[in-house]
């Protein structure tokens, strides 16, 4: 396994606003899923902002994005809840999401900088596409990005969401191949794309929040499927997704965020013809429910992983029953 830095604590006055409070309720009912109690381990009286984005890594490392100025990109071992070393202080503007790719480089989208980063493992910038602080909707701009995939050979997807309702593909060194989306509700267009998921078989799967949909595209943007409410249910509007080893694809719900409708949250699995495999949680910050799931992360043990960015502002662990 990888040697990880040891991480630098720092005084507790320090590191007001950092990592998640706990949250003193008992857990809610999570159907075929129960949380994992104290997950992650964190010292007493630490904060965090709210959580954005949550991948892990061929070692089960769980990499959390939150919105704290401070230890930004945490590294928490899945099987303890630890906190390994972290990254990032003082470079972010407002973390959105993030991907671990197949050799473990950490992939994150600020939609304030307009910029996807690309580090390694332990936090070096390798890679930044887009230009800071300046929206635009050409090969070398975005207005907001949302979310990135990573192919295994190392070409990449973009969800360019809030501002211009696209998805951008690059080579591995990201050069701009291609893009496809506009606004609307027809197949092929989007409602602020926010999440990104892509198959072995090279499908991309786009989280079309605001249309309730997931849309399916080949590698090239051909637009192949869609899945609405009918099969994520009543009130769907997807987050954040991610294709398991599993071969199934997780989708996060984090509600409509409309006062005075129903405010929907759960977690949904569904196999790879869109069919609902299973699905749990309810809206809530008790333990076992969410709070504005914003993202879903899926380890090689089959443990789910969620971050939240309202009220409770945390990442969770899921494991079967």
């Amino acid at each position: 396994m990888r040697r990880m830095p040891t991480i630098l604590w720092l005084r507790t006055a320090a590191l007001a606003g950092v990592l998640a409070v706990s949250v003193p309720l008992a857990a809610a009912d999570s159907g075929s899923w129960t949380p994992v109690a104290d997950w992650p381990a964190l010292p007493d009286g630490w904060t965090t902002g709210e959580v954005a984005g949550v991948g892990v890594d061929s070692h089960n490392h769980v990499f959390v994005f939150h919105r704290g100025k401070e230890k930004s990109v945490l590294c928490i071992e899945g099987a303890t809840g630890k906190i390994v070393s972290s990254f990032g202080d003082g470079l972010f503007i407002n973390a959105h999401g993030l991907e671990v790719d197949g050799d473990d480089n950490v992939w994150i989208t600020d939609t304030r900088r307009h910029q996807v980063m690309k580090f390694s493992h332990e936090g070096e910038l390798l890679l930044s596409i887009g230009e800071k602080g300046v929206a635009g909707v050409d090969a070398s701009h975005f207005d907001q990005p949302t979310d990135v995939v990573v192919s295994a050979s190392g070409e990449f997807y973009v969800s360019d969401g809030y501002g211009n309702n696209r998805v951008v593909k690059f080579s591995a060194d990201g050069t701009f191949l291609r893009e496809w989306g506009e606004k609307g509700a027809g197949p092929g267009q989007f409602d602020l794309p926010h999440g990104l998921a892509l198959d072995d078989s090279g499908r991309v799967y786009v989280a079309d929040r605001a249309n309730q949909r997931v849309q399916v595209f080949d590698g090239d943007g051909s637009f192949l499927d869609e899945w609405g409410t009918d099969r994520l249910g009543e009130g769907s509007r997807p987050w954040g997704l991610e294709y398991s080893s599993d071969g199934r694809l997780y989708v996060i719900d984090g509600g409509n965020m409309n006062p005075g409708t129903p405010d929907y949250a759960r977690i949904s699995i569904l196999d790879l013809d869109g069919k609902l495999v299973d699905s749990w949680s309810s809206y809530g910050t008790e333990p076992g429910r969410l709070s504005w799931g914003h993202d879903v992360a899926v380890g090689a043990d089959g443990a789910v992983y969620t971050a939240e960015v309202r009220n409770s502002r945390r990442a969770q662990k899921f494991v079967a029953k």
